[in-house]
């Protein structure tokens, strides 16, 4: 009877401590001790206000926060679609990609070192070549022909004027001699000696007259000839000097403007010494084929440049997949480690399979604007090919914890960062690292991410059977 008496006694006295564990805990979150004077009232309204002290809503100051490793995401607005993974890895196109050669064979005197940044026309190579010294001779004996045959035109076309000067006297004296000849014979209707002497002699003046005009047609037709001559080899010399100037150009690795520039010594393509080797774009340096001192061979390779402003994902997919793809349909490329996802369009599927595989290239532009992703980095593709009929509010899964029968979140209190809020929520479809959110979190709400297993273990925010709560995060019962 005794024993039976003592274990009464210890179970009241268990369940009376169990009951005092909740007032105590949350006495001393807020800095209260277990003082006489306190002790009385709560053990006077534990019975009728433990439930007013439950809520869902749980406090994460920035300490916490950083223990915890909590990290929050933004509730969006989208569909939901089916997706097909497709792994791959970037690269840079053809059109951001330049390997650079020896225009001509010569020496290198100076190259730009691996992994230099370069900007559009700076120099990363400079080669003596005697290809350079042939090709400003040859610039030097077209433009002295030029000049040589501008001053055979100057001299023809003063020739011309000359002779054209002389027509016109000529011409003159023609009609002087015409119109004597003619007085002659209306004076001399009778004919006599006298007359007849004057009339023949008009007459060979008027004579030798046309031959001189004759003549003088004939020289300046010629003139005029060997003037247009002279300009036509004086077009066909500029051209020869436009080539020789592209031909340098081509050579030296400067432009037009820069050959033309005039400086000490005359225009710059005759005092230029070596073969200016430059970059074509802006990009990076990765692999130098040579070194300085090096003697080269035409064509012989120098420098590889890539620009990765622009790469593509490259990657294979089965064949059987072939006809879920269309072109320009939305691409979510998933990179490794904590890098963003980029959304993007693919570019459609390739003309080119792997006979021994059976697979199908597939490629997406990845935009790179500040240059941080690297050629040759692993990456997946999810490619979209169904989507749901309407927009919901999405969140990822990793958003979303099962807490007995009850998926939840937790929710940041928009008028307190430092509080979030334990919420139940529907679900509807999944797809594509999206799940639709039927009811519990609006679109903008910020929600956990990371760290949500950690504050769900702890327990708190749950509410207790019997009671739900309000908007305001208090719990109450029921009926009330």
């Amino acid at each position: 009877m005794r024993s039976l008496q003592i274990t009464y006694r210890t179970l009241a006295i268990l369940f009376a401590t169990v009951a005092l564990l909740p007032s105590c805990s949350h006495d001393h979150e807020n800095g209260h001790g277990h003082d006489d004077e306190d002790g009385d009232e709560h053990q006077e309204g534990a019975a009728g206000k433990s439930h007013s002290k439950t809520t869902n809503r749980l406090t994460v100051p920035p300490r916490v926060v950083k223990n915890l490793g909590i990290t929050f995401t933004k509730a969006i607005r989208g569909k939901v679609g089916s997706w097909i993974s497709v792994p791959g890895e970037l690269y840079v196109p053809d059109t951001h990609r330049w390997n650079l050669r020896a225009p001509a064979e010569g020496r290198i005197v100076k190259i730009a070192p691996k992994w230099k940044k370069v900007i559009a026309r700076e120099v990363i190579a400079e080669i003596l070549s005697p290809e350079l010294r042939h090709a400003q001779q040859d610039l030097l004996a077209a433009v002295t022909r030029s000049e040589s045959l501008k001053q055979e035109v100057t001299a023809a076309e003063a020739r011309l004027h000359s002779c054209s000067v002389n027509s016109r006297f000529i011409s003159d004296l023609q009609k002087d001699t015409f119109k004597r000849l003619n007085d002659l014979r209306k004076l001399n209707q009778d004919t006599n000696a006298f007359g007849a002497r004057e009339l023949l002699s008009a007459q060979r003046e008027f004579t030798e007259a046309s031959m001189a005009v004759l003549n003088a047609g004939l020289q300046k037709d010629k003139l005029s000839e060997t003037v247009r001559e002279k300009k036509l080899l004086g077009k066909q010399a500029q051209l020869k000097i436009d080539e020789a100037f592209e031909s340098l150009s081509l050579i030296s690795g400067r432009t037009f403007e820069e050959l033309r520039t005039a400086g000490f010594g005359g225009e710059a393509w005759k005092t230029i010494s070596s073969i200016e080797i430059r970059a074509p774009a802006a990009g990076i340096i990765v692999e130098v084929f040579a070194s300085r001192g090096e003697k080269l061979d035409k064509n012989q390779p120098l420098a590889l440049i890539l620009d990765p402003v622009e790469l593509r994902l490259r990657g294979w997919l089965p064949e059987g997949d072939l006809s879920l793809l269309k072109e320009n349909t939305t691409v979510r490329i998933e990179l490794p480690g904590e890098l963003p996802p980029i959304t993007t369009t693919l570019l459609g599927p390739r003309p080119l399979a792997d006979s021994k595989t059976r697979r199908v290239q597939v490629e997406a532009k990845v935009p790179n604007p500040d240059r941080k992703l690297p050629q040759g980095l692993s990456a997946t593709a999810q490619v979209l090919v169904k989507e749901s009929a309407r927009e919901e509010v999405l969140l990822p899964p990793g958003c979303i914890v099962n807490d007995g029968l009850e998926k939840i979140v937790f929710r940041r209190d928009p008028e307190n960062p430092e509080v979030v809020i334990r919420t139940p929520v529907e679900l509807g479809l999944r797809g594509g690292g999206q799940v639709e959110i039927i009811s519990g979190v609006l679109a903008g709400d910020s929600v956990v991410e990371k760290g949500i297993h950690q504050l769900k273990q702890s327990g708190l925010g749950k509410a207790p059977k019997g009671g739900h709560f309000h908007a305001d995060g208090t719990w109450h019962l029921e009926d009330e």
